[in-house]
């Protein structure tokens, strides 16, 4: 009987581990969306715009550890172009950087050149995995960097984060003070928190699959999913941040945005909800509010 016990016992252990894993490997390495099906929706979604009439150049960035990034500059020929401008536009979790399509329009408008990429394990780069935000974090500033090598230490480059581009870009703000300015869309707060929501809520799980993904995840990839916390990055920051979230995002909940929100205690910054929009979706649910708000929001900085 004992030993019928501890077989059922050793097999519910392995049962376990398993699913951790799995629940890691699902979140670390997602199917991502293709650079052909990025476009397409873009172009479903009526984002395609000005894309074929822009000039621009295919512009990759090696980052700090030898990984390529994929990248394409926008160079500003409109009335208010300002060469020493620049905004960088990260995307979000699977997507790619024609996911950030939705956005050119506004920064392009107001005079920015801009820097679109793909991240970790996205679009054209060789597949990885993903560190949410972890290492990511580090291209992002590699990006920076290699904008200022190229154009000059004194541009002055904002940048603009979706969903995960969202983490990346709080969590950067942890690292340099260089940004003039931070557009926040939909990110998360703290990894864990949302694995934890999004585990239970959405994958059915115990909660505690969450904890065990997150050892998992120290022992492959060397971090746990609770050293990926945004609003800890933003306890010094004093680079001004525009928050946007749907009220009615299902992925990140709000409450994300609110908490980062109060973590951001040194700097210029304002909340704003979109009614009625899921998630990466405020944009979508009213360009022009969503145009007519970060406009007005750089507009205050003066930059």
């Amino acid at each position: 009987m004992l030993k019928v016990i501890l077989i059922i016992l050793l097999i519910l252990l392995i049962a376990v581990l398993g699913i951790s894993y799995f629940c890691m490997y699902y979140v670390l390495t997602p199917k991502v969306r293709s650079m052909e099906d990025g476009a397409k929706l873009e172009k479903e979604h009526d984002n395609w715009g000005d894309w074929d009439s822009y000039e621009k150049e295919e512009w990759d960035v090696t980052s700090f550890d030898g990984y390529l990034l994929h990248g394409t500059l926008i160079y500003n020929r409109g009335e208010h172009a300002d060469p020493d401008k620049f905004c960088i536009i990260t995307h979000g979790y699977t997507s790619n950087r024609y996911g950030s399509f939705r956005y050119i329009p506004t920064f392009y408008d107001l005079g920015y050149n801009i820097y679109i990429y793909d991240d970790r394990h996205h679009g054209a780069n060789k597949r990885c995995f993903t560190t949410m935000g972890y290492w990511e974090k580090k291209d992002l500033i590699e990006v920076k960097n290699a904008l200022q090598k190229r154009f000059g230490s004194h541009i002055k480059i904002g940048i603009h984060g979706e969903s995960l581009g969202c983490a990346i870009s709080l969590s950067a703000l942890g690292l340099t003070q260089d940004f003039k300015f931070c557009i926040a869309d939909c990110g998360y707060a703290d990894l864990q928190m949302l694995l934890t929501e999004l585990i239970g809520d959405q994958m059915h799980l115990p909660k505690f699959f969450a904890s065990l993904a997150s050892v998992w995840c120290k022992i492959v990839h060397g971090f746990y999913f609770s050293d990926v916390k945004p609003c800890m990055a933003l306890k010094d920051n004093t680079t001004p941040i525009l928050f946007i979230h749907g009220d009615a995002d299902t992925f990140i909940d709000k409450k994300h945005s609110e908490i980062n929100y109060k973590h951001a205690q040194n700097c210029y910054k304002e909340i704003h909800f979109f009614p009625g929009a899921d998630h990466a979706w405020s944009c979508m649910s009213d360009k022009a509010g969503y145009d007519k708000l970060v406009k007005e929001f750089v507009g205050k900085l003066n930059i």
